[in-house]
């Protein structure tokens, strides 16, 4: 099984994250907030976004694929970063997740939940 794939381009995820906050561990709208004041750890930037993802490759946030195989307990041995996260992504897709991939060099794996509330879907 494939993971379902979603290209989005840099400007449209930031303006969905823009849309929303991070609080107490959960989405927000901002819109429902009647104009409250956002802590500054309340911002949902792409690093805040990673507290939501599932698993992801990063240039930006330097993230090892190999590193996450040994987190999921995958039995194979991978020789290279890109086995390895085919690996990942086949893991989550069968967990009804899909893999974002946000401009040229952001990868992330999220539930399709997420995606959906975020408009990514």
């Amino acid at each position: 099984m494939n993971i379902p794939i979603i290209p989005v381009t840099d400007q449209f995820f930031d303006a969905a994250l823009e849309r929303f906050a991070f609080i107490d561990e959960s989405l927000v709208e901002k819109t429902t907030l009647a104009g409250r004041k956002l802590n500054r750890d309340e911002i949902l930037d792409r690093y805040q976004f990673t507290s939501l993802v599932e698993a992801l490759r990063s240039e930006e946030f330097g993230e090892d694929a190999l590193e996450t195989v040994q987190d999921l307990e995958l039995p194979d041995v991978f020789e290279s970063e890109d086995a390895a996260w085919d690996a990942v992504k086949e893991f989550y897709a069968d967990r009804d997740c899909v893999l974002l991939h946000v401009g040229e060099t952001e990868h992330f794996i999220v539930g399709r939940e997420i995606a959906v509330r975020l408009g990514l879907l």
